[in-house]
């Protein structure tokens, strides 16, 4: 038998296509339910619990719990200890898979074979292969990896006759995907898509946490959340509140902890507003897209809503009013993933007679890229090669030329997936080394082949005079910092001088994040401290003021960062710390770099941006970090580096903090003479910093 998995980061879901019926039909659970959570509990006496009994669980606070793991494939940071062994995203994803096929088996009484896995279109290659690793781990064949709006649109566009542009707007428990479709006749055409993999109702979720216990350590002076049993149990309350205030106007909300017990009223419109700047992120990437495509909300003839916490009604009002297009909201909302992979699980069957011909063409999410050296030999770039949102399966060839002289009988090739000309500002997917080519000294043309196949997996081939060379893969090297040193300069030079001055929020709302945000700061600046780094600390609200001026000292950092205080500065974000930082950085050798946290909404925008503009042309990176309430569009504007601009939340401040200490370490995010505002560019808050 053959099935449609939707692996989701809060929920999972098996289908397969009936053909008495000629459709797709959900394969229920074992509890007789549509949807499985994507949970897994390891309790202390050895047993493992997955789907409902972990949830339940999870709910009570026992156990170690393993959640939103789908937000950690292909990142080797991301692990869970249990019962004596480590845990990488990948193998609790195959647990959880080999709990749905069981579960599904003994439902239908059938042995299942061969299975169609969904991922967010925006996963790389990391990402990818990895869910095709788990599910190879369960014993079963991964006929193909796809697209979750692609699947969703297939589901929606089956058996429509009509011609449409669909903007399919897929927001998940824990990431947001957007995919412009062209439906013909039933046909699918993927035209473009982006995402935000670390974006999803879990947000939503934790807004709501945020909110019952700002309250509760204000009534109490206590707060749940340092206690990591009683924040799972809110964890899996707020969900549940989320789903009553799609119905009500308003829920009220009961927390007892340390012997105390909170009672609180939360109302649609509260909490409407409280998340507001979640939806503005995903219209970020929708006009993203639009950008990329050269399309407008004009070009869409509507919108097809694929995921559960698209049922929140602040989402259909606010597409409504930001594209003035209709949106539909389906049945098959949670359920339209998985049984557009079931009809792509008979598609790609060769004996199947009971689905109807289809068409389906999709894109890749990333730009795929070779390490190169820039014309004038002054720089190591990405050297673009199959560019984003081109249709795949995708191959491109180019010559690689092997100078007379050079004897070499080996070639090192570094393969990139990212936007960014430097290369570790995108993800090092992979080194291979090419051999077994005829090379006389008198010069050689190589072919070098990439590949994006159907499942956006990446592959790498080498031909002379068409025929094929050696491919061999080689693990990538722990240290490439030098990717960012020129290409004639690597085994020399004295390091580069870093000044990096640090400007911390210290407004009224930084009061419930504040310890959290100095413990990482704290290990940010510990990471990156060296003979060659100096720090200064800025503190800012209405009024701006230096908390320590520039040392290389990092526990003079240290000590002024255990200092802080919320309201130093005012109450609010009125004043902009960039002219303070600039001149604290004039006139001083090396890279520089103004690194911003903030949690709310700036008042004087356009002074910030001004400041922000005498940064860029003083050759000064700027980097802004925001939380809570931080508008991501503000950021993007005063940051000077391209996708500078990062939003996150507290829970995962530490790895955007990781991301930049790790781009400074190796020379990239603008901390060069040359750095701000052209080549000193940096990725998101994703992990990146790593390709050749």
């Amino acid at each position: 038998m053959k099935v449609g998995i939707d692996l989701g980061t809060t929920y999972s879901t098996v289908a397969r296509y009936d053909k008495k019926n000629s459709r797709p039909e959900i394969v229920n659970n074992k509890f007789e339910k549509e949807l499985t959570p994507s949970v897994i509990c390891f309790l202390d006496n050895g047993e493992v619990l997955i789907g409902e009994d972990a949830k339940d669980m999870q709910a009570g606070g026992a156990g170690t719990i393993a959640a939103s793991f789908k937000r950690g494939m292909g990142d080797n940071s991301f692990t869970v200890e249990a019962h004596g062994k480590v845990y990488m995203a990948e193998d609790l994803s195959a647990m959880l898979l080999k709990k749905l096929i069981t579960d599904a088996e003994e439902r239908t009484g059938e042995k299942i074979d061969s299975v169609v896995i969904t991922v967010p279109a925006y996963f790389n290659d990391f990402q990818r292969t990895a869910t095709i690793r788990a599910g190879e781990a369960c014993g079963v064949k991964v006929m193909k990896i796809i697209n979750e709006p692609t699947a969703a649109a297939i589901s929606y566009g089956y058996n429509r006759e009509s011609n449409k542009t669909v903007m399919v707007y897929d927001l998940g428990g824990g990431t947001f995907d957007v995919t412009l479709v062209k439906i013909e006749k039933g046909n699918i055409k993927v035209l473009g898509t982006d995402g935000n993999h670390i974006l999803g109702g879990k947000d939503w979720d934790a807004a709501i946490v945020k909110y019952v216990c700002e309250h509760f350590l204000e009534d109490f002076g206590v707060d749940p959340r340092d206690d990591e049993p009683a924040k799972n149990e809110l964890i899996v309350a707020s969900e549940n509140y989320k789903k009553v205030l799609t119905k009500t106007d308003s829920v009220t909300m009961q927390i007892k902890h340390e012997g105390y017990t909170g009672k609180y009223t939360l109302t649609r419109e509260q909490f409407d507003t409280r998340t507001q700047f979640l939806l503005n992120a995903t219209k970020d990437v929708c006009m993203r897209l639009f950008g990329d495509l050269g399309m407008s909300w004009a070009d869409v003839d509507e919108i097809l809503l694929v995921g559960g916490s698209t049922r929140m009604p602040q989402v259909t009002k606010f597409l409504e009013k930001v594209s003035g297009k209709p949106v539909i909201d389906h049945s098959d909302t949670d359920l339209a993933v998985a049984k557009g992979a079931a009809i792509t699980s008979e598609l790609y069957c060769s004996t199947s007679t009971g689905v109807r011909e289809m068409q389906i063409s999709d894109v890749t999410a990333h730009s795929l890229g070779a390490l190169s050296v820039s014309p004038g030999g002054e720089r190591y770039v990405n050297e673009i090669m199959i560019k984003r949102n081109s249709k795949i399966p995708s191959s491109v060839r180019k010559p690689f030329r092997i100078e007379p002289g050079n004897m070499t009988d080996i070639i090192e090739v570094f393969t990139l997936q990212g936007e960014s000309r430097i290369p570790l500002d995108c993800y090092v997917l992979a080194k291979v080394v090419i051999s077994g080519f005829y090379n006389s000294g008198e010069g050689a043309i190589i072919d070098m082949e990439y590949n994006y196949d159907e499942n956006g997996v990446v592959k790498v081939s080498a031909f002379q005079d068409g025929e094929p060379l050696h491919v061999d893969s080689d693990p990538v090297p722990d240290d490439i910092s030098w990717m960012s040193e020129k290409p004639k300069e690597r085994s020399s030079g004295a390091p580069i001088a870093k000044n990096v001055v640090l400007c911390i929020d210290l407004s009224r709302s930084m009061r419930n994040s504040l310890e959290e945000v100095k413990k990482t700061v704290n290990d940010f600046v510990l990471t990156v401290a060296g003979e060659n780094t100096k720090f200064g600390l800025v503190g800012f609200g209405d009024k701006v003021g230096i908390m320590r001026d520039m040392t290389a000292d990092p526990n003079m950092i240290v000590t002024a960062l255990d200092g802080l205080k919320v309201n130093v500065y005012g109450r609010g974000t009125d004043a902009s710390p960039l002219g303070t930082a600039a001149s604290m950085l004039s006139n001083r050798p090396g890279g520089k770099m103004v690194l911003i946290l903030t949690d709310g909404i700036w008042g004087k925008r356009d002074f910030a941006v001004s400041e922000a503009l005498n940064c860029r042309n003083s050759k000064i990176a700027v980097v802004a970090v925001g939380i809570g309430e931080a508008d991501l569009g503000f950021l993007r504007q005063i940051s000077t580096v391209e996708e500078g601009a990062m939003f996150t939340t507290l829970d995962r401040l530490g790895e955007a903090f990781g991301t930049i200490a790790t781009a400074i370490g190796s020379g990239s995010m603008g901390m060069r003479e040359s750095a701000a505002g052209g080549d000193g560019r940096i990725g998101s808050g994703e992990a990146r910093g790593r390709l050749r």
